[in-house]
């Protein structure tokens, strides 16, 4: 009897030595087939406040809290039918020059000899595909 039962044992630990493996080989087919797969990064959270000063011809963006924005964070402003497409480095008053728009600063955008009568004027602020400032400064009759 003594040696049937160290038969049952060989291969009872040939069976979970095996099993081991299959796990062990199914993790690693999965664990390179999730990592192949490229995140992105998530939004930023910020808050943004776009302001138009008609007397002047500015759109000014001032960063208000948040975490800091990429100098090449694009800025739309539609006017009417035009639509215009900035770097907010281009635009950027930096306050602290880190290369970054943060807390405090703002952007302003001139549009002298731009006849805004009547126009609907946005501005769109997008980071990363995500939309951070989508804001309609004037309705216009348009």
């Amino acid at each position: 009897m003594q040696e049937i039962r160290s038969k049952v044992a060989v291969s009872e630990v040939v069976g979970i030595v095996l099993l081991l493996g299959m796990t062990l080989l199914l993790y690693a087919v999965l664990n390179s087939n999730v990592s192949s797969f490229s995140f992105s990064s998530p939004t930023p959270i910020v808050d943004l406040v776009a302001t138009i000063d008609k007397v002047n011809s500015i759109v000014y963006i001032e960063h208000n809290g948040g975490e800091s924005l990429e100098l090449t964070t694009n800025i739309r402003f539609t006017f009417g039918s035009d639509t215009y497409s900035k770097n907010a480095g281009d635009l950027l008053i930096n306050l602290d020059n880190d290369y970054k728009w943060s807390f405090g600063e703002t952007t302003q955008f001139s549009f002298k000899g731009i006849d805004i009568t009547g126009k609907y004027i946005q501005v769109t602020v997008v980071d990363s595909n995500s939309i951070l400032l989508s804001a309609v400064l004037q309705k216009g009759l348009d």
